[in-house]
């Protein structure tokens, strides 16, 4: 082999180890991301859960304050708050055993999750459609909407 040829064959080897490598750089990468984004679609079902658990059952009107982001709290004074708490403590305490239903959407399919859920609870004279709509704006989760429809059970 003379010398041109031996570069040109070591060149061609590094291209092939850069593409090798490359490769393996995005796949861990898409990898990783994925992992991220299917935690996040868990963890967001659980804090949807939470909310529900602690506002409507527990009657928890602290961790409902904690919960709404700066930016809401024009839309979401605390006068509402407490009026959600009052409302859901005077109905007393509903079946704890509720299905939640809804998803998550993400901004460029993997980053921003937010969401809305909605639950049935039953409540002894009525029942109460719950709606949370919530988000992960900056590495928590945050309430950004809380809706409650009642109705009376068929009789």
């Amino acid at each position: 082999m003379n010398r041109t040829s031996l570069l040109q064959h070591r060149q061609g080897g590094s291209i092939v180890l850069f593409v090798i490598i490359l490769i393996a750089v995005i796949g861990g990468g898409w990898y990783a991301l994925s992992n991220l984004r299917r935690s996040s679609e868990i963890e967001g079902q659980q804090f949807a859960r939470e909310v529900i658990e602690r506002v409507a059952v527990q009657h928890d009107g602290r961790y409902l304050h904690s919960i709404v982001p700066a930016d809401r709290r024009i839309a979401f004074p605390p006068a509402t708050e407490q009026g959600f708490i009052d409302g859901f403590t005077k109905l007393g305490a509903p079946d704890r055993n509720f299905a939640l239903e809804g998803n998550l959407t993400f901004e460029s399919y993997f980053f921003s999750p937010h969401g809305t859920f909605k639950t049935i609870l039953t409540y002894p004279d009525r029942h109460a459609t719950i709606f949370v709509n919530i988000a992960k704006p900056s590495g928590y989760w945050v309430l950004r909407d809380l809706a409650v429809t009642w109705e009376r059970p068929p009789e």
